[in-house]
Parts: C-alpha cells; structure tokens; sequence
C-alpha cells in the first residue's frame, strides 16, 4: 500500500512494497510481464520460501490484520469507501449475479457441477474488462500518473482468475484465495490501494469474495483442493480466520475464544466478523455431529486464552501450512509485480553486469 508521495521505504511493510515495485527494474516486453507459474519442484518452492517477496506477502497480510484489529464489518464501510474499495466490491457483485446463468446440471457426482466450467469461463474472457473499469475508478484520484492501466489490468486479471478455482478440476483452496490476496498485494505495491484503505480491503472487499466463494462452493459443490480434512482449519479456506481472529482482539468479554462456537455467539456475530462468520459455516457444513468431533483443531484452538494468541498463531499457521506446502501454493503466479524471485535477483544486478 502507497502513501500519496513516493519516498524511500522507511520501515513499514507499506512503504517498502510501493517503493520496491516502483524502483525495480522491469522485463520488457508484454509476454514478460503476464503472471504465470514458476515453481515446478519442492526446491522452487524453497527459493520462494525464503524470499523477500514471500517475507513482504506475509507483512501484508499482517498490515490488513492489524487494521482491522477491533472492527467490524458493516454497510457503512462500504458506502464511505474510496473509489478502488467500491469499484473493486461492485466487480464481486457482478460475479456472483454470474452464478443465476449457469443454474448447476442434474449429474450424479458429489462433487464438481460441471456449470462451473461456464462460469469460470465468463470469468476468464471478462476479468480484463472488469478490473479495468475498476481500476478506472481510483485511476484519477489514488493512481500514481504513470500507472499504466490497462497493462495493470491485464496483468491483475490472471491472479483474480485463480483466485476463485480450477475450472478442470472443479476445486477450491487455499492455494486459490492466497491468489487473492496477492492480487490486493500488487494494487498496494502500484500504488492504488492507499494505507488508508487497509481496513475496507479486508472488511468490504475481502468480505464481498468471501461471499461469492461461499456460493459458488454450495451451488457448484466445488471440491476442496489440498484440504487436511477433519484435521484442517477448514476444507477451504484460511484467511478469514487469520483476519477474523485480528477483527476480536482485545473482544475476549464480548466473544470468547472459548465459546465462539456457540449458537448465541454464531447468531449474534456472525454478519460482522469474519471469524465468526467462518465457524458458522464449518457448523452448516459439518452439521449433525459435535464440533469438536468434526473440527477438532478449531476446537483446539478455542483453548487459546486470548484473540491476541490466536491470530499470532494462525499467522504461523499460513506461513507454514499455506505459503510454505508445494502441493498447496504450486501454482501461485509470478509476473511484473510479483517477481519470480531469481529474476528479480537478476533484475537487481543487471545494470552492473559486464
């Protein structure tokens, strides 16, 4: 995320992704800006690991969650947002009215309505346009003046693409919503997504994709991708609990870690915070049997005293179960904003090379 100004980085993770991605040399050339996978072997994914852009990923993260530490989700955030938050959650609107023109096909399969190809498909040839248009949005106010947008949008629409499935595999999973959050990453390294969204790029437009995945999961019966099973999270995803957990920290009096779980606290919190929210949804999809039979780690994990604790923990958790597991974070994509590591190493001394 940018401040209006650009300055050298002094510190924070916003300062050092804008600066870093303004200041880097870039590959020429339109083919070598498109996102695309690099990692084909537990070794790539080492080198990633170990990377300042993974170290920078993570303190995005941290900086959304630390944003949203006390706050809850509602229709006020997003009437008062900024053009990009706005233009951004009307584009997930539009995805999900998507879903009432592909109804799912009677087939017998548990898993996978083959509908979702179609939808997916629409996706993929209107992504470009769609980003683009909000893009457009803040293009004239949060944009710095060289911010080329519709190379922008070219590039975001292939993160924004994964990050709702395989339309071959029918699947969804943490791999895919980690796409998501590296396409807010990018908007915050170019310069459109400002420190002073942080809060509503969780709060409206985390939450606006959030809801379409969980529709597009119920209709298509999209089939978990990587998921732990019982001993998981959750089939699907893991963000909303990282920032679900920052949204109650210091709310142990009004949502104790202990009871989270319980109808009244489900009831009562579920609308405006995203922990909540997602502890209902193990509940409707686990129902039948008790929660600590079904979902034993989330059962765990309300042993932690305090929302402090537990988040601490579910960022370790990402790191290592999310960002740090080939079979889950394979197919992330590298491009001209989020740099293949060894090509930004090469991009770095380039310009002193012989």
């Amino acid at each position: 995320m940018a401040d209006s100004a650009a300055t050298v980085p002094q510190g924070t993770a916003a300062d050092v992704l804008a600066y870093s991605a303004a200041a880097a040399p870039q590959p020429q050339g339109a083919a070598a800006d498109l996102p695309r996978k690099r990692m084909q072997s537990p070794q790539d994914l080492e080198i990633f690991t170990q990377s300042k852009l993974c170290q920078q990923l993570l303190s995005f993260a941290n900086e959304l969650a630390e944003a949203v530490k006390g706050l809850a989700i509602t229709p006020e955030r997003r009437a008062n947002a900024s053009p990009l938050v706005k233009g951004l959650a009307d584009m997930l609107d539009e995805l999900e009215r998507w879903i009432d023109d592909f109804p799912p096909l009677a087939q017998p399969m548990r898993f996978g309505n083959t509908a979702f190809k179609q939808w997916h498909e629409r996706l993929c040839e209107r992504s470009e346009g769609l980003m683009a248009d909000a893009l457009g949005r803040a293009a004239s106010s949060t944009a710095p003046a060289s911010t080329d947008v519709p190379a922008l949008a070219a590039e975001l629409s292939h993160y924004l693409q994964v990050s709702f499935g395989d339309e071959r595999r029918i699947d969804y999973g943490t791999g895919h919503e980690a796409s998501f959050l590296a396409m807010l990453f990018a908007l915050g390294a170019r310069g459109l997504l400002a420190k002073s969204d942080a809060a509503d790029a969780v709060l409206v437009v985390f939450a606006c994709y959030i809801r379409v995945m969980r529709r597009l999961q119920s209709v298509y019966l999209l089939e978990p991708a990587g998921s732990h099973g019982v001993w998981g999270l959750d089939d699907f995803h893991a963000l909303p609990f990282l920032f679900g957990a920052a949204q109650l920290i210091g709310m142990e009096d009004e949502v104790p870690t202990g009871e989270v779980y319980r109808e009244k606290v489900v009831r009562d919190y579920a609308s405006s915070f995203l922990y909540v929210d997602a502890i209902k949804q193990v509940l409707i999809a686990k129902r039948g049997a008790s929660f600590h039979e079904t979902s034993p780690m989330l059962y765990d994990i309300t042993a932690v005293p305090t929302w402090q604790k537990t988040h601490g923990g579910l960022v370790k958790m990402y790191k290592a179960e999310v960002l740090g597991k080939y079979p889950v974070i394979q197919h992330f994509l590298f491009g001209r904003t989020l740099r293949w590591p060894p090509d930004e190493e090469k991009a770095v001394v380039a310009p002193d090379a012989p």
